[in-house]
């Protein structure tokens, strides 16, 4: 099965990380093009060796019109190479919308869409997304049940609305030698109670909510070090904050990393305080690296963490809450094992890569089959 993916950015975030997942997953089963902008994240598919075509932005800005009609080159010259029967649109309705007009220009009947939903900052954005998939795409993959809920109360089609859960690979347990480097690299003690988070540095995650927490815990157990892998806009305020608060030396900003899983590793609690949230790879991640989860109770995350059986669900925006979870878990180690085997069982039950691979290949054949 051949399929045009497309993607509205291609930086290292969530949705990028998802397709690079389920593109490996579904392996040979497909033959996989590309349509996005430029961005950090392109080399990654690049790597895979996957074809692509580059375009600026599907914003509605000025140029939009010569963003449109590049893209129209881009999907004819792939068209042209690849015979693609199937466009798999993510995040940006643009671009199932864009990808919609220019199939109209190519010599078939039509090309049938699909959409994934990644969740949207605001209201207006689902109003205005659900307008032009309940007439344009074939079927609508949501990342969670809360996801799917909430399109389906802000207009979308409930008939088009199918729930995939995101999946992650199954990960390799990384060397003595290499946890120890990693150690050594971020000047953690071996002593020291790891908290960690992998996020995107902006407001929505909730990260500064974190780092407010830190000082109680610090009071009380003054070898804590808290690791944040990622970056975005919110670092230079994130960092201010934690000189503000006198705890920038054990609090580490490791950056952008292309694998996480060394900070996983050495990982002793992991935390999402995302003010909202589809369901969040991360957490997916630490559960699969056995890790306890303190998460925020929003959208789809419940769906991952059991409350007092996988991790700890607080409510957003409260940093006295994610300090009280993080004692509780840091003074009580049978907890923390017992939360983490928990989690890693209900990772390979709901959340593996193969899962989301096969349910999505089901969904592709099915919406294939309505088009013949």
């Amino acid at each position: 099965m051949r399929v045009l993916f497309e993607l509205p950015y291609a930086e290292l975030g969530g949705t990028e990380k998802h397709l690079l997942t389920l593109i490996k997953a579904l392996g040979d089963d497909i033959e996989p093009c590309l349509i996005t902008p430029h961005g950090r994240g392109l080399h990654l598919f690049h790597d895979l060796g996957i074809p692509y075509e580059v375009i600026p932005p599907l914003t509605l800005k000025p140029g939009l019109r010569n963003s449109i009609r590049l893209h129209h080159e881009a999907f004819s010259r792939l068209y042209q190479k690849h015979r693609f029967s199937l466009i798999h649109a993510h995040a940006g309705i643009e671009c199932a919308v864009a990808a919609s007009l220019a199939s109209r220009e190519i010599p078939i009947p039509r090309m049938p869409i699909v959409f994934t939903i990644h969740g949207y900052p605001d209201v207006a954005s689902y109003l205005v997304s659900s307008i032009f998939a309940n007439r344009l795409a074939d079927e609508v993959i949501c990342v969670s049940d809360a996801e799917r809920k909430k399109a389906e109360r802000y207009g979308w089609s409930k008939e088009k609305l199918s729930m995939i859960y995101n999946g992650v690979p199954r990960p390799s347990v990384p060397e003595t030698d290499a946890l120890d480097e990693a150690r050594a690299r971020w000047n953690i003690p071996k002593t020291a109670c790891v908290i960690g988070t992998v996020s995107r540095l902006e407001r929505a995650k909730g990260i500064d909510y974190l780092i407010s927490a830190m000082p109680k815990v610090l009071s009380q157990h003054p070898d804590t070090v808290l690791v944040i892998v990622g970056d975005g806009s919110k670092r230079p305020e994130l960092s201010s904050l934690s000189c503000k608060l006198g705890i920038s030396q054990n609090v580490i900003f490791t950056g952008q990393l292309p694998d996480p899983g060394l900070a996983f590793a050495i990982m002793d609690v992991f935390v999402l305080p995302s003010l909202k949230e589809a369901l969040g790879i991360a957490i997916l991640e630490a559960m699969a690296f056995s890790l306890p989860v303190v998460a925020t109770d929003v959208g789809g995350i419940p769906e991952a963490v059991a409350h007092n059986k996988t991790g700890i669900l607080v409510p957003p925006g409260n940093q006295d809450a994610i300090a009280s979870a993080l004692l509780e878990l840091i003074e009580n180690q049978t907890m923390r094992k017992a939360y983490g085997t928990a989690g890693r069982k209900r990772f390979l039950r709901y959340f593996t890569d193969s899962a989301m691979a096969e349910q999505t290949m089901a969904l592709y054949r099915r919406v294939l089959a309505k088009d013949q």
